[in-house]
């Protein structure tokens, strides 16, 4: 098949279910029709992270949320898929290429709390819910008397337990909170001076099997959002990161073609905590790698 892709009918986009993913689906089924003219639907994968019924204590399943999306593609029941950037594994999987990067979205994290109340403002011994080692690791350092409470769930979900009084906060991310229209529920944007995001938090990536539909997806690629998360994502394969290493990366232009990297990483292979920033020219992919490495290389000799 060519790089023009499947050409009868709609082009397939497949997605999670849940209401953030389906609107963030079609967010970017919008914009293809947009710069295309091609017709896009939405198609409903459930997947393994969808199953709220399995522990919160049980081992954890690298890209639980990405595997049976990325199963839909290889199978060809789907033409594109839609994940949120930061679910997907930093290991490429062959047979699938991320053939377009949007525009990002806010990073940072949000907290969301009862009475309005900031980070600083919450109560000693406040209940605050998050199941990311990386939030916990932030958000302990800040406040170390906080008690965190594991949770799991849709956006609607984890800001009912906070209305209900099981949680005084959650953190989530600002982004989905913004493409789903609740930031009136955010009471404070976590800034990164705190908490670092995810490798890229608030971007989406476009996934489609490779030789296919590349050249189209290319009319909603942003190629500065790419470059960013190039840079971010290389920090989780450099130092060997898993779904449970808690590690937060921000690349930010500090100038046209000067991306500044800052990574944090807490409690991994004898790291207690470390924070490293570094600042470089990227105007390519391969730069933008090279920075992520020179950052890991700075962790590995804080690993030794």
């Amino acid at each position: 098949m060519t790089d023009q892709g499947p050409t009868a009918g709609p082009l397939r986009l497949g997605t999670r279910g849940s209401l953030l993913a389906r609107t963030q689906s079609q967010l970017v089924a919008d914009s293809i029709t947009a710069a295309t003219g091609r017709a896009v639907e939405l198609v409903i994968v459930r997947t393994e992270g969808d199953d709220v019924s399995i522990p919160l204590d049980a081992p954890s399943r690298p890209g639980a949320f990405a595997a049976a999306l990325r199963d839909a593609l290889l199978d060809d029941r789907v033409d594109l898929a839609v994940h949120s950037f930061k679910d997907l594994p930093s290991a490429p999987l062959p047979g699938l290429s991320v053939a377009a990067i949007p525009p990002r979205a806010d990073p940072r994290d949000a907290l969301c709390s009862r009475d309005g109340l900031s980070l600083d403002a919450l109560p000693r011994g406040a209940r605050v819910g998050t199941s990311s080692p990386r939030r916990v690791a932030g958000l302990l350092r800040a406040r170390s008397d906080l008690q965190i409470v594991p949770i799991r769930g849709n956006v609607d979900t984890r800001l009912r337990k906070v209305r209900d009084g099981d949680v005084d906060a959650v953190v989530l991310a600002a982004a989905g909170l913004q493409r789903l229209g609740r930031e009136a529920a955010v009471t404070e944007f976590i800034d990164a001076g705190i908490v670092l995001p995810a490798p890229a938090q608030g971007a989406l990536a476009v996934e489609c099997r490779t030789g296919e539909l590349g050249s189209q997806m290319a009319a909603i690629d942003d190629p500065a959002t790419r470059l960013e998360v190039t840079a971010e994502r290389s920090v989780l394969s450099g130092i060997g990161a898993t779904c449970t290493t808690a590690v937060g990366a921000l690349a930010t232009w500090i100038g046209k073609d000067e991306l500044k990297l800052t990574v944090e990483v807490s409690n991994h292979r004898g790291i207690v905590y470390s924070r490293i920033s570094r600042a470089g020219r990227v105007t390519i992919a391969g730069e933008a790698t090279q920075l992520g490495a020179a950052v890991c290389d700075q962790l590995a000799a804080d690993m030794s």
